[in-house]
């Protein structure tokens, strides 16, 4: 397993959900720091950073410092490397996101990666009366369906990528996805750096399984981006296992399973580790596992990275 953690160029990344209230929260940044820390986290995805906006004025640089003071020492003292923004549609990265950063004049106080969530494939969020279609679509002029959902998806990506040239500061643009076709992954890899992959099962041993047909289609396209999965802590996939078992060893089980099933897709794709969803869930779920389990957490060997 070392070794593969080597080949793969491993990451961890977490989605810190509620962050708008844990940002100026003393003790609620420490605790979630301490745990990132200790749980060997690279990478913070932050949610919520619409709240935070209305709060702190993003675009401000004499009232974003509470924001910038929470980046700086996520890296310089807790080993995080990378801060992730999550946004949902292209106008608030150019309102918020891409100002912030451009208000900083230290680099260790910016965002690393522009991540986009926005769920195109949800047909209900995408039709008449949903989500997406009353918020966005509907606004924009774009069809209500999913290929209506899908090019708003695509437009907000390539102006991340537009954005991220602006900047000296390096910037990666990264995208959750569910569901996709050929046609769809084949647009989207030419405007992403990274794909957070969703692997949403109860049992790591069926990981692969879930994510083996997407993971070919990408495989077919010979794409280069960077692949991450998304492990959910949630009761209904994967919480009740983590409280059970180590979370590393999920890690170790889906490279096993796809070493055995399809070992050409380890050469054809650049894994780049897991993301967990969320923080809340996930530190419940190691919580429990603490509680329930007498195992040394030293079980596995983790690269220092």
């Amino acid at each position: 397993m070392f070794l593969i953690l080597n080949s793969y160029g491993f990451q961890r990344k977490l989605y810190v959900d509620e962050f708008n209230n844990i940002l100026g929260s003393y003790n609620q940044e420490k605790e979630l720091l301490e745990f990132s820390k200790k749980n060997n986290i690279h990478t913070l995805i932050l949610y919520e950073l619409n709240k935070v906006h209305k709060r702190f004025s993003l675009e401000n640089s004499n009232k974003n410092k509470v924001l910038a003071n929470f980046i700086s020492r996520a890296k310089l003292k807790y080993d995080i490397k990378k801060i992730s923004a999550s946004g949902e549609n292209a106008k608030f990265f150019v309102e918020a996101i891409h100002p912030y950063n451009q208000s900083r004049k230290k680099d260790i106080e910016k965002f690393d990666v522009y991540n986009l969530e926005y769920e195109y494939w949800n047909k209900q969020a995408s039709l008449n009366g949903g989500y997406y279609c009353e918020t966005y679509l509907k606004e924009a002029q774009i069809p209500c369906n999913r290929v209506g959902s899908f090019n708003f998806y695509l437009g907000t990506l390539t102006t991340m990528k537009l954005l991220a040239k602006e900047q000296s500061h390096p910037i990666k643009i990264e995208a959750y996805i569910g569901q996709y076709t050929n046609e769809e992954v084949f647009k989207i890899s030419n405007n992403v750096d990274r794909l957070l992959i969703a692997a949403y099962v109860d049992h790591p041993a069926r990981s692969f399984e879930y994510v083996k047909d997407r993971l070919k289609l990408l495989s077919k396209i010979k794409s280069k981006i960077e692949i991450s999965l998304i492990f959910s802590s949630e009761m209904d996939f994967m919480g009740s296992w983590l409280r059970k078992n180590h979370f590393k060893n999920a890690e170790k089980i889906f490279f096993e399973e796809l070493n055995i099933e399809n070992k050409n897709l380890t050469k054809d794709l650049n894994f780049h580790g897991f993301t967990y969803y969320n923080y809340s869930y996930f530190k419940k779920a190691l919580s429990g596992y603490k509680i329930n389990s007498q195992k040394s957490e030293n079980t596995y060997v983790d690269e220092k990275y």
